[in-house]
């Protein structure tokens, strides 16, 4: 086997004729923007750990032309006037642009995006004022709530068809969605892995819980055109587009299958688990999928850890967090009637005994990716089921692995019952203890508040670890809410007042059906906890969505 290293990892830029190159970072290629302090709203945590994991990649090829971030997000940048501010500033100055904060969306379907700072007397972004696509951006990503909605009369041509003169893609979210570092970074970890931007988005977001719809639109001149895009597309392209057709795609999340697990087990063990090799990884799952021996004896690797090989349409690739991916073919887009949920287990299952590697797995929860088309002239596809997904947890004594996008197994099946993608993230125990309060003791790296969140083993039952759980959480979003913006803006001015909503009750309440009690994976180890989300902020207004996790012991 012969590796292939990369220094930098695949460009996702297309630079158009061979010899034409970037002029410097003020070219255009892109751009983020990131509020944790609003003018008016609840406070966030993770935004800017968002954005700037969606730039790192990027930053290694050119630089940003811009991120903005807290009070230095103001309305001009949004609005068709100074979007494209100096050639440089705005989301109309950049091939692609992040935005991640709150979002929420009307029953006319407009968009808003509350902001941090006040420009002309307003301190909202509303997608009705957005002009974009008639200067350089071509690929938008919302990471809010409803900033993509799909359902209930919605749809990406309602909300942005208006605004759009000119751009591809557009990404964000059908639902509330949960305030988390992670979405830019998982984004490029997966297309690095070989996927196309819209299989990256929508699961970037499932790592970080299946309680979320994520959503992608892509435009074109024609229904074929708008599909294929959405199909197909890997490369930011600076070539701008008509809009007469949309196609989008989504995943929705089905009721579980799996009865929750409440109680404390009896035994508690800590589980240690064998270290990892990840050629080894890609080598298991692509003799598995009967890839070619010729196709494995050349193997990708980039700098982050992302190994791959192709073989025809066939894809594999092992990246961070264990997760191995397998593209094995395209679903029959033909055959509209979806498949059963029992023969969608029943192919998946055979899948899942056939890549376990010794796993020990039980069904979860099954989902669906679904899509639709529509034209600016009012023509309307109907929402169809194109995949169901089958989700398995793994299982160390009888307990399932509750992390999300760790320990599990998502087998992807089309309406032929043919399986057509998996991701797998299961790991192999190498050993077990009941020693369990040595874990946790030390804060996750780069990951601001998250390791408080699964603190000191508690003793109580799992209902009362969390309640205690939550009131800390809650304690420590006042207190970064009080400390004001830190960062207010990257190319802009440091603001020394606090958010208006540090004086205020933080409001939250459980999200149901999101708890459960079973092991957390965390590096090499697993260890017993329980887990819920809650969803922060007023009923009725701008909200988002916080995981609890309480580590357990006897």
């Amino acid at each position: 086997m012969r590796m292939i290293y990369s220094d930098r990892g695949p460009s996702p830029l297309d630079l158009g004729k061979p010899g034409e190159a970037p002029r410097d970072s003020t070219f255009g290629w892109w751009g983020a923007l990131s509020v944790e302090h609003f003018v008016n709203q609840v406070t966030l945590t993770y935004t800017h750990e968002d954005a700037t994991g969606w730039l790192d990649y990027l930053q290694q090829f050119y630089d940003r032309n811009f991120w903005f971030a807290d009070d230095g997000v103001k309305v001009w940048a949004y609005e068709e006037t100074y979007d494209d501010w100096q050639d440089r500033y705005g989301l109309d100055a950049v091939a692609a642009v992040y935005h991640s904060g709150h979002g929420g969306m009307y029953n006319d379907g407009t968009f808003i995006a509350p902001l941090g700072g006040t420009w002309d007397n307003r301190s909202d972004a509303l997608s009705s004022n957005m002009r974009l696509g008639n200067k350089k951006v071509n690929y938008v990503f919302w990471s809010t709530c409803n900033s993509l909605r799909v359902l209930e009369g919605h749809s990406p041509i309602r909300t942005w068809a208006t605004p759009n003169v000119g751009f591809r893609m557009i990404f964000g979210f059908e639902s509330t969605s949960v305030d988390h570092p992670g979405y830019g970074a998982n984004f490029w970890k997966y297309w690095r892995g070989g996927q196309t931007f819209t299989d990256a988005w929508l699961n970037a977001s499932w790592e970080i819980s299946t309680h979320q719809a994520p959503s992608v639109a892509a435009a074109g001149t024609t229904q074929d055109e708008a599909v294929n895009r959405l199909n197909t597309e890997r490369s930011f392209s600076r070539d701008h587009i008509a809009d007469n057709w949309y196609a989008w795609r989504w995943y929705y999340a089905r009721d579980a299958i799996r009865e929750p697990l409440m109680t404390l087990p009896g035994q508690p063990q800590l589980v240690l688990l064998a270290p990892r090799e990840p050629s080894g990884e890609l080598l298991s799952i692509g003799r598995a999928a009967q890839f070619p021996e010729a196709a494995l004896a050349e193997i990708q690797v980039e700098r982050q850890g992302v190994l791959s090989a192709t073989s025809g349409d066939r894809h594999i690739s092992t990246g961070p967090g264990a997760v191995r991916w397998v593209k094995l073919a395209e679903p029959n887009r033909r055959n509209t009637e979806q498949i059963s949920t029992e023969h969608a287990i029943a192919a998946a299952q055979a899948f899942a005994q056939q890549h376990a590697d010794g796993a020990e797995l039980v069904v979860d929860s099954v989902h669906d990716l679904m899509e639709n088309h529509g034209s600016k002239d009012g023509e309307l596809g109907e929402p169809r089921t194109v995949e169901t997904m089958v989700v398995f947890r793994q299982l160390f004594h009888d307990i399932p692995v509750i992390t999300p996008g760790r320990g599990e197994m998502r087998v992807s099946v089309d309406n032929d019952g043919t399986v057509v993608q998996a991701m797998i993230s299961t790991r192999q125990q190498a050993g077990s203890s009941r020693q369990l309060t040595s874990l946790v003791s030390e804060p996750r790296p780069g990951a601001r508040g998250a390791a408080r969140e699964a603190a000191t083993p508690s003793t109580a039952d799992p209902l009362t670890a969390l309640a205690t759980a939550q009131q800390q959480l809650l304690a420590e979003l006042a207190a970064h809410a009080a400390a004001g913006p830190k960062n207010a803006a990257m190319t802009g001015a440091r603001s020394q007042s606090g958010s208006p909503q540090s004086r205020e009750r933080i409001e939250s309440r459980d999200v149901p059906g999101t708890t459960q009690v079973g092991y957390e994976i965390e590096g090499n180890h697993a260890y017993l906890a329980a887990r819920k989300l809650i969803e922060i902020g007023p009923e009725g207004g701008f909200v988002t969505r916080r995981w609890v996790i309480a580590p357990l012991a006897r």
